[in-house]
């Protein structure tokens, strides 16, 4: 018989609440990015339509996030998300490319979206996370509005002063319910609609913190619902990989990519 001591100490095995938690939050947003991708392919499928050149890049970018956050559930259900790899970013392109998903899925219902941000304005951040987070908010606003049958409108606004940026996300949507704005952030608690989970605010709050910013609960009534990102200008550092990235041209040439 072996009697020999280990003297490696195992890890503990993950427990199954947090397991489920890390499942729970990846399968949210992997939702999410596949419905986009798939809205893309059924428009762009059997079409002569000369827009095709133009959903294509949004079609792979919507599968490539897909495959990203595939690989982060692999990680052995890690519970939190992982650090954000700051790069500089361009807000516009990323607002506008969440507002174009949310514009198809729409489709012909009475829903207006408007963007108030800087062209050149640039961001230090995760840009998969931003997206995220930013779809987030933008489908939360938009289910809520579809849920009331009513026309609706949202707007997206950024700021900056020397000390941050900000993102207001704004719906003339029915307001949150008392129960979410109670446990506002709770996963399955702060539901903001019938049928949702809770997730997306969850999700948007955690990557946002992650950036040493905060996500804002600002207005909500029967006129609507106000979210605001707020991101730090000098609390984090660029990622190593991107610590060239000093052009604001050349950042915009590439935009939410490494520099």
């Amino acid at each position: 018989m072996w009697s020999g001591t280990c003297s490696a100490t195992p890890r503990p095995p993950k427990t199954h609440a947090q397991l489920g938690g890390a499942v729970a939050k990846v399968s949210h947003d992997l939702r999410n990015i596949l419905t986009s991708a798939q809205l893309f392919t059924d428009r762009i499928e059997g079409s002569d339509d000369p827009t095709v050149k133009r959903m294509a890049p949004k079609l792979v970018g919507s599968i490539t996030r897909a495959v990203n956050l595939c690989e982060t559930t692999l990680a052995f259900g890690r519970v939190d998300e992982p650090a954000p790899r700051l790069t500089r970013v361009n807000l516009a392109q990323i607002v506008g490319e969440v507002i174009d998903s949310e514009r198809l899925a729409a489709g012909d219902y009475e829903l207006s979206f408007s963007e108030d941000v800087p062209a050149t304005m640039i961001l230090r951040a995760d840009d998969e996370q931003l997206f995220r987070v930013i779809t987030n908010l933008v489908r939360n606003a938009r289910q809520a509005i579809m849920a009331t049958g009513k026309p609706g409108e949202i707007c997206l606004h950024a700021t900056e002063d020397d000390a941050m940026w900000q993102l207001s996300v704004s719906d003339t949507g029915p307001g949150l319910p008392p129960k979410a704005r109670e446990h506002l952030f709770q996963a399955f608690q702060g539901r903001a609609s019938k049928g949702g989970s809770g997730l997306g605010l969850v999700i948007a709050s955690d990557l946002v913190r992650g950036h040493g910013g905060r996500l804002e609960l600002r207005e909500t009534s029967a006129a609507g619902t106000t979210f605001a990102i707020v991101l730090p200008k000098g609390d984090l550092s660029l990622d190593p990989a991107s610590s060239n990235a000093e052009n604001p041209q050349k950042a915009l040439a590439s935009t939410n990519a490494p520099v």
